[in-house]
């Protein structure tokens, strides 16, 4: 299979997104279900845009979707070296050599390719990650070979796979996970995300109050010019205090998506647990 994606990879990414441009302008996109899914999302996100605003930014949201899409692609085509060389600047790359020694959580969400960005921290660092089963068995099974790069492992999200990332912390190893995902239900809380009670994981913050490891945030986001980068940010020390941790990492995965909302994959049923909602934002779609 990775012979079929390398010559994908071929494909320049500038022809790539001349396509996709084309693509959009046909506006065939409008019928689609992740489309309708955006564009719900994107009106409980930012309730105050108006109508034009928000099919802008849902437009813009597939658009960049269909693009990671590619360098997901392009990431299980290629080998790390090459996969690195798309990638333009990583902003406080020290952050994970001076936090590693206890253990070290890695927070990251749905933004661009998470392909790529784990790719990118395999090649510097041995990691335990979480990942959500593909339906596929044939595709499954090599993502999963591709996330296993060297000998890091990867764990399904399941209590199993839970469990395996907390004996991988306790022995003061890397885990790395997305945040931002609908967790099973008894596995998280609601709690409040764009002014939603989401229901949300509380993964992170349990590991950090068992374990006292470090928690930072890692994710791709582009740059004006449409380049990709990397952030390394710390977490605050308010997680390890059980009073005040429940809404942190729902409030700065809020503040990193305001930072570059179209890079955001929007087409995620996020909100379909919600609490105090009048209706099922996806019901009708």
């Amino acid at each position: 299979m990775k012979i079929l994606f390398y010559f994908v990879s071929l494909i320049p990414k500038s022809v790539f997104v001349v396509l996709v441009d084309i693509y959009m302008s046909l506006r065939v996109y409008k019928y689609l279900s992740s489309y309708k899914v955006t564009l719900a999302n994107i009106k409980i996100a930012f309730p105050t845009r108006n109508k034009n605003d928000i099919e802008l930014l849902s437009k813009l949201s597939i658009r960049e979707s269909i693009i990671s899409g590619f360098e997901s692609v392009y990431t299980w085509g290629r080998n790390e070296h090459e996969v690195n060389k798309k990638i333009l600047r990583i902003e406080n790359n020290f952050l994970i050599d001076s936090l590693k020694k206890n253990g070290l959580i890695c927070v990251s969400f749905h933004s661009r390719s998470v392909d790529m960005l784990l790719s990118w921290m395999n090649s510097k660092q041995t990691t335990h990650s979480l990942y959500k089963k593909v339906k596929n068995k044939t595709l499954n099974n090599f993502i999963k070979r591709r996330r296993q790069s060297g000998i890091s492992k990867c764990h399904e999200t399941t209590i199993g796979g839970v469990r395996q990332i907390y004996r991988a912390l306790k022995n003061k190893h890397i885990v790395c996970f997305a945040a931002d995902q609908v967790p099973q239900r008894g596995l998280g809380e609601h709690l409040n995300f764009f002014n939603r009670a989401a229901y949300s994981t509380t993964l992170v913050q349990s590991l950090a109050l068992k374990t006292l490891a470090p928690v930072i945030y890692f994710y791709i986001q582009t740059n004006q010019d449409n380049k990709i980068c990397i952030s390394l940010k710390t977490c605050s020390d308010s997680i390890y205090d059980d009073s005040k941790h429940k809404l942190l990492i729902n409030q700065d995965i809020e503040s990193f998506i305001n930072d570059r909302p179209s890079d955001y994959s929007w087409e995620y049923k996020r909100f379909k647990r919600s609490l105090g909602s009048p209706k099922d934002p996806y019901k009708v779609l």
